[in-house]
């Protein structure tokens, strides 16, 4: 069965995060995958992915990681690990970092969907709970 690029990119941004259930940074991993779309919107897939890559803490590393697993199952690169990923990024054209930020942007709602509802605040609720 032939599957379409979007169900590849949901399948491994779900087996991603439930890869960082019960993981001690689980609730810093859950806010930054939250608020990481929103990043790639306001300040540019290369300064995105450059911060994950230079804040260097755990969650921050987790989360380049699964995003260049998820971009990977989507063809969309051949990237090994994410600082490779953000080599990738700063070395392209124009319209390959239109077409990379359009599926990272993508990848990056997948990853944030599961993260509301796989993963749990301090308090133990889904980390989605409550959100508009």
């Amino acid at each position: 069965m032939i599957k379409m690029r979007s169900h590849r990119l949901a399948t491994k941004a779900y087996r991603c995060v439930a890869r960082r259930k019960g993981e001690p940074n689980e609730e810093a991993y859950s806010r930054l995958a939250h608020s990481f779309p929103s990043m790639i919107l306001l300040n540019g897939l290369a300064q995105a992915t450059g911060f994950l890559l230079a804040k260097g803490k755990d969650e921050h590393n987790a989360l380049l990681a699964d995003l260049n697993e998820v971009l990977r199952a989507a063809k969309a690169t051949a990237s090994e690990n994410g600082g490779e990923l953000h080599r990738e990024i700063i070395k392209a054209n124009l319209s390959q970092t239109m077409r990379l930020t359009r599926q990272a942007l993508e990848a990056g709602a997948w990853i944030k969907r599961y993260a509301q509802g796989l993963l749990e605040d301090e308090e133990g609720r889904s980390a989605g709970a409550g959100d508009e």
